[in-house]
């Protein structure tokens, strides 16, 4: 552990995250005993949760260094602490691997023999090369988030402006490569769990999604952290721009469920309707309004004023609304489809292996920001950051 700095949280808490790893993982074990498939799900849902949000942190950081703005350059080591957790995501795919079955209609070859929509996409949807597609993703991910925190820390050292130039190349490259790569993930992981639906306007859904969600706990960690006497220097400025990312991203959100839901609705496609038939079913039809209500339009009335965006505890309350509704979310996406008929269920599994998993993610986060200084000290946009900050 290094002395630099006390940590992205604090030490009770990072022994409150492993127990929760040690109970969700028990948990885990139990719930697949109970009910294989609900199991699976959770798990597959808390991963791309996780994984999707810290690879929206290294966009986060890509998208900075290419328009080169300097105001988030002071509290930058959150988001690459973030991203440096995304091995992580990599490694909890592995166990998916034997719940393909329970959860993808199409891994079974017989249903792919006698269903001629899934036949014709059998080419795509193969256990192969969906575990290809996911390896290249989160690695090609993974290895961006190195070589960009890399430069960071070696810059700590000389102060040489070359690795800001290089950061600038290896964002364009990966903002580029994230693009693809997420609108294969979107369509793998989560579309592709009712391959008899389609919808152009997915991938985006998904990103809006994981990317205010990424800005949520960005914001977060930095309140709780400066309220443990980090970064003094972030004032006003710097949260007044977080929280418009935050509102203007939740109803960019609204904007698109509201799009993908009313050209459905009003195409009357039966291959499109069939996604939102299960969600207007008995049970999941609250599950279905709910979503917008905890997504956009609370968010909204907690975050509109000027107000509300200076770090305090309305600003911090809005961000667990967000990131308590990208849950409700993707559990609206994930579960209709793995409970044949069945109406929604929400308890112990849910809350124990999503805590279990967001714990992992977290304490990957916290022990790539102790390695380095939580400030990059000789980054060239450091005297801007800090100096519109009050």
């Amino acid at each position: 552990m290094s002395g630099k700095n006390p940590g992205l949280i604090s030490e009770p808490s990072v022994a409150a995250l492993r127990a929760a790893v040690v109970v969700g993982t028990i948990g885990f074990i139990v719930a697949l005993k109970m009910d294989p498939a609900r199991a699976w799900a959770n798990l597959l849902l808390s991963n791309v949760y996780w994984t999707g949000l810290c690879g929206a942190a290294l966009a986060f950081i890509a998208m900075q260094f290419v328009a080169k703005a300097g105001w988030s350059t002071g509290f930058r080591r959150i988001p690459e602490a973030l991203s440096a957790a995304i091995p992580m995501g990599l490694i909890l795919f592995i166990p998916i691997y034997f719940g393909m079955h329970d959860l993808y209609h199409w891994s079974h070859a017989e249903a792919v023999a006698h269903d001629p929509i899934l036949a014709a996409k059998a080419p795509y949807l193969s256990v192969g090369g969906y575990f290809a597609r996911t390896i290249f993703a989160l690695g090609i991910w993974s290895v961006f988030a190195y070589l960009l925190r890399s430069a960071s820390v070696a810059q700590d050292s000389d102060g040489k402006t070359a690795h800001t130039n290089h950061s600038v190349l290896l964002s364009v490259l990966f903002l580029i490569i994230f693009g693809v790569t997420f609108t294969f993930g979107s369509v793998d992981w989560f579309m592709s769990l009712e391959p008899h639906w389609f919808s152009t306007i997915y991938p985006w859904y998904l990103f809006i999604g994981v990317f205010v969600a990424a800005i949520a706990v960005i914001s977060a960690l930095l309140i709780l952290c400066q309220k443990r006497g980090l970064y003094e220097q972030v004032g006003v400025a710097h949260y007044h721009d977080l929280g418009k990312f935050l509102f203007a991203f939740s109803v960019f959100w609204a904007y698109l469920w509201f799009s993908q839901y009313l050209l459905i609705w009003y195409s009357n496609i039966p291959e499109e309707t069939v996604h939102y038939t299960i969600r207007f079913a008995p049970g999941w039809v609250c599950v279905f309004w709910t979503n917008p209500i905890v997504n956009f339009i609370i968010p909204s009335a907690l975050l509109l004023t000027v107000r509300s965006k200076r770090g305090g505890s309305r600003m911090l309350l809005g961000c667990a609304v967000i990131l308590v509704g990208r849950y409700i979310d993707f559990y609206q996406l994930v579960m209709p489809s793995v409970s044949h008929g069945g109406g929604p269920h929400f308890g112990w599994q849910e809350v124990l292996i999503f805590g279990g998993v967001a714990s992992l993610f977290l304490l990957a986060a916290d022990r790539a920001f102790r390695k380095a200084a939580p400030v990059p000290e000789k980054d060239p946009y450091l005297i801007e950051s800090f100096s519109g900050g009050h």
